[in-house]
């Protein structure tokens, strides 16, 4: 990936956040670990990881009230 990773790593961050630690750990090295089982999703790039977290979310869904969970990743944001 070229460019500032900045904005994907917050973008996927603010989505999926709460259900998984989400990082990048350099070029093409994209990660996110759930926060119920710590299994690591892992992609080359921030929409491919997207696509993983998707999928991995639907076939399981990871509890959003886990303790650990970030309650202030933004102000005012809405749980739901």
């Amino acid at each position: 990936m070229t460019g500032d990773w900045s904005e994907p790593l917050s973008a996927l961050r603010w989505h999926w956040g709460e259900a998984y630690v989400i990082n990048c750990l350099g070029t093409g090295r994209w990660t996110a670990e759930r926060r119920d089982t710590h299994e690591t999703l892992r992609d080359q790039t921030p929409l491919g990881l997207r696509d993983q977290i998707i999928a991995d979310y639907a076939a399981r869904k990871v509890s959003r009230s886990l303790p650990g969970n970030p309650d202030d990743l933004a102000p005012g944001r809405h749980r739901g």
